[in-house]
């Protein structure tokens, strides 16, 4: 990903409604874990370390990170221990292999061996531990977003369980998630293909009113995200264990 996604992803991932929305998403599946006190929680590819807050409420984080922008913005945070590395084959020397959760967030599309990234990661948990992992649904709505993220793919729930199963891993749980606006996402998405523009991005801030509305729609998804699993989205979770 480029200097530039990552400075703005910087500025607006406090108050983004989808930003926001997603950590208080992904809250509620790690809360779930009931993970003890003394847990060891590692951040694989933390980016601007935006995650690294909520994660250290529920053990001692370490983070990973490839790029040098974002290694360094992560780092001033004073969170955890940020690490130089990257997946599949230069885990930092650091990295230990007993952690009880590995968070893999927004990550997995972005690296050719996804497949030997999982595997890598299963030797950094402990037995029983666990994984949670969110990536971007369907293929279908690539589009030159994708592109600028330095996107390789985006899954479909079958085959993200498939290739999580095959390489270490047992998935006790996998929906879709912001659901409640893919309608209007899937017409967002058809307007870009027909009239791509390299100019054209999401991260940045809408009006007031239409971030909180946003921010409030995707949010309600956290209340029931362990209860059910969604049909259909725009990203999909995994709650996975060690096998």
């Amino acid at each position: 990903m480029e200097n530039e996604i990552f400075d703005e992803m910087y500025k607006v991932e406090t108050q983004h409604w989808w930003f926001v929305a997603r950590r208080k998403l992904i809250e509620a599946v790690i809360q779930k874990l009931e993970l003890g006190k003394d847990s060891l929680i590692m951040d694989a590819g933390c980016g601007n370390g935006d995650n690294l807050a909520f994660l250290s409420k529920y053990g001692a984080v370490v983070a990973m990170e490839r790029d040098a922008n974002a290694f360094a913005k992560a780092q001033t945070r004073g969170i955890g221990e940020v690490l130089k590395g990257d997946l599949p084959n230069n885990i930092h020397v650091d990295v230990r292999k007993d952690n009880d959760l590995i968070v893999l967030l927004d990550v997995l599309e972005h690296i050719d061996d996804d497949a030997g990234s999982l595997k890598a990661l299963s030797g950094c948990v402990k037995e029983n531990g666990n994984l949670v992992l969110t990536v971007p649904a369907y293929q279908f709505l690539w589009t030159i977003r994708d592109e600028q993220h330095h996107h390789k793919r985006r899954y479909t729930a079958n085959r993200l369980k498939e290739l999580i199963e095959n390489n270490g891993w047992d998935v006790k749980y996998i929906s879709y998630f912001n659901t409640f606006l893919f309608p209007l996402a899937l017409i967002d998405r058809i307007k870009q293909k027909m009239f791509p523009t390299e100019q054209d991005s999401d991260l940045k801030m809408p009006p007031k009113f239409i971030n909180a509305m946003f921010e409030k729609i995707f949010s309600f998804e956290s209340k029931i995200i362990n209860k059910i699993a969604f049909p259909f989205g725009l990203s999909i979770i995994v709650i996975a264990e060690k096998n």
